[in-house]
């Protein structure tokens, strides 16, 4: 999908974050795998890549798979924001959940827990989408907690500043 359907799609967005939220629309188009947005709402940071498709396909690169599976992976809240062109829904991801989508797109989505990917979050809303999107980003952080579902906790223990010049 083109860079212009997913600024019309953060453009919507946009109109509905509160004021005193943070934003930032990174324009990056030489690859790397950053997200496209990155949010910082009442104390808790997150990142969104946008994704916008008029086919079941979900076009997700490697470096995206690879960059949000990372971040997660580190403790960090990343999502995926899939929007269908054919339907006015919006369905959020959990970002370690990129190589899925990428694989089976749409028809890989089920609203049903045990098959398929399921959204972490969706509707028709964008209000909602944002106030959904800091309720599991702030029960994530700080919590150890990797992947939706996923079970396991990592060892977080504080890291150690080993001082200036190490």
């Amino acid at each position: 999908m083109t860079q212009k359907a997913e600024t019309l799609l953060w453009a919507r967005i946009k109109a509905k974050v509160p004021p005193h939220w943070n934003t930032t629309r990174i324009e990056n188009r030489f690859g790397g795998g950053v997200p496209d947005v990155h949010v910082c709402a009442e104390g808790v940071p997150f990142w969104m890549e946008l994704k916008v498709t008029k086919t079941n396909a979900i076009n997700i690169s490697p470096h995206q798979i690879a960059w949000n599976h990372a971040y997660c992976q580190a403790g960090g809240v990343s999502f995926f924001l899939i929007h269908p062109l054919l339907s006015h829904g919006l369905y959020l991801f959990d970002g370690i959940k990129g190589r899925e989508l990428a694989k089976s797109g749409l028809r890989g989505i089920s609203l049903e827990p045990g098959s398929g990917v399921v959204p972490l979050w969706s509707g028709e809303s964008e209000s909602g989408l944002l106030v959904g999107a800091l309720e599991i980003a702030r029960s994530r952080v700080g919590s150890g907690s990797v992947g939706s579902g996923s079970g396991s906790k990592p060892s977080l223990a504080p890291a150690s500043w080993p001082g200036p010049g190490v």
